[in-house]
């Protein structure tokens, strides 16, 4: 897996692009560098996921960890560019409304 950084100081923005499978073999480092990046208060946490040709369960419970602890630090954890099948794993566990999609 592949993990892209943009910082955007004026909107309190950073973007992780990910490429390849968000899967049991890759949570663990996607999760510890996003976790590296947490400011306090207010900042946006984009996931942008255009190139994610897979997510399985390990997958979907570390992005329900990372947006509780986002949250904890009063940020919004956005998730981006979904393609139909990893579109519709959020479906059919119903974690579309859980997260925010675009």
């Amino acid at each position: 897996m592949k993990i892209d950084r943009l910082r955007d100081e004026s909107k309190k923005l950073k973007v992780f692009s990910i490429e390849g499978e968000l899967d049991v073999h890759h949570v663990k480092n996607l999760k510890s560098e996003i976790l590296e990046e947490l400011e306090p208060a207010g900042w946006i946490y984009e996931l942008n996921m255009d190139k994610v040709t897979y997510l399985d369960s390990s997958g979907l419970g570390m992005l329900v960890y990372l947006k509780k602890e986002i949250s904890k630090h009063e940020g919004r954890l956005v998730i981006s560019n979904l393609h139909e099948p990893v579109r519709n794993v959020f479906s059919l566990t119903k974690l579309d409304s859980f997260f925010e999609i675009t």
